[in-house]
């Protein structure tokens, strides 16, 4: 009887068992290059590059590209304790304001050799809560937070793990937090101010949930501003949306109107609920700037675009996230932080939605100083 014949296992090594078999490591780059493995690491760490010759650093990056050379990133953070990641926390990247932010903290870390990871709330605090525990678990060296309410539980979180935190956008109203915002206030005084030398005396705020910073601060300037304009008439009138949506400003414009018929102009809280304020208005044949002028914060993007051109105040928000990230990098190598608490200055863009009426006394807006009125910047729309 003949036996059978022995087949030969043909059994094939999968390509990623094949490529981590014959993964080049930080010695064949050295060999290639003809110098230590410590050069390097230090010509491929954008850290400490400046201690070697840019000739060396050259060299070092022909060679590791010849061999298809990639740092092993877990084993890298094992061997020195750092993950060379950052978390960033923001309630929505839907929303028009938080993308320039993500985008500069990207920018600035990405230039010493870090790694960003950005997670979204939805505006829930256990969300929140979930997404700090996560990245904390996960090694994160720092965090910058945008969704921080006021006396948020989370900053306790933060601080007893010992992780360096910066709120951007928002403050928490904490010592233990830096944080880098725009001046909320001012901007509320701003826009009152621009209106009410427009005429307005009937001005109303559509405002956000005062649980956070920016709702809460934006009411109090506004509130400040028709205080000090209340000799010339100006009364304030307040609605508040439960969040900063267009859904949201729809909702509190019809509320407004509806009790206050009078109105003639409104602040919103940001843009967000200016387009719902504006929505509303037209559901209503109600014009803008005919019959109700509409000032907006934050310049999101194409308020410029719609009709008519949305007046709002600018906030630098790439500005932000790029002095959060100075601060947090200060902060992760232990050096000491100049300034944490940066409060940067807001700008009026007076565009279409704001139109002029006549005064009904000969009282002026004449409280505001002249350095405030040229902070006033026109941008007309362009035809």
């Amino acid at each position: 009887m003949a036996m059978p014949k022995k087949t030969k296992n043909t059994k094939k090594t999968s390509p990623a068992l094949q490529e981590r078999s014959s993964r080049k490591t930080i010695i064949d780059v050295a060999k290639c290059a003809g110098v230590h493995w410590s050069t390097v690491s230090r010509g491929l760490n954008p850290e400490k590059r400046h201690l070697i010759s840019p000739e060396m650093i050259e060299r070092v990056e022909a060679c590791a590209k010849k061999l298809g050379y990639r740092a092993n990133a877990m084993a890298s953070a094992l061997r020195t304790q750092r993950s060379r990641t950052v978390g960033v926390i923001v309630s929505n990247l839907g929303d028009p304001v938080h993308p320039p932010i993500v985008r500069a903290i990207e920018d600035r870390f990405a230039e010493i050799g870090y790694v960003t990871i950005v997670g979204n709330t939805d505006n829930h605090p256990l969300r929140q809560a979930a997404l700090i525990d996560r990245f904390i678990q996960q090694g994160v060296e720092g965090l910058i937070v945008a969704t921080f309410e006021r006396n948020d539980p989370g900053i306790a979180a933060c601080v007893e793990a010992n992780i360096p935190v910066v709120a951007v956008f928002r403050d928490p109203e904490s010592e233990f937090i830096p944080s880098v915002r725009v001046d909320d206030a001012k901007a509320m005084e701003l826009a009152v101010h621009h209106l009410a030398e427009c005429g307005h005396r009937q001005i109303a705020h559509v405002g956000g949930p005062q649980n956070v910073s920016t709702g809460y601060h934006r009411y109090r300037g506004f509130r400040r501003a028709c205080k000090v304009l209340a000799q010339d008439g100006v009364a304030p009138t307040a609605v508040f949306g439960e969040a900063f949506t267009v859904e949201e400003g729809e909702f509190a414009c019809e509320r407004l109107l509806t009790e206050n018929p009078d109105i003639t102009a409104i602040v919103a809280g940001n843009d967000m609920l200016a387009v719902g304020c504006l929505r509303h208005l037209r559901n209503k044949g109600i014009s803008c700037p005919g019959n109700i002028s509409l000032v907006g914060m934050n310049d999101m993007l194409f308020m410029d675009a719609i009709a008519p051109a949305l007046t709002t105040i600018s906030t630098p928000t790439a500005e932000l996230g790029t002095q959060a990230s100075h601060i947090l990098i200060a902060m992760i190598k232990g050096t000491p932080v100049q300034n944490d608490r940066i409060v940067l200055k807001p700008v009026l863009l007076a565009r279409d939605s704001v139109a002029a009426i006549k005064l009904p006394t000969k009282t002026r807006s004449s409280d505001f100083s002249d350095a405030a009125k040229r902070e006033v910047r026109i941008q007309h729309r362009q035809s």
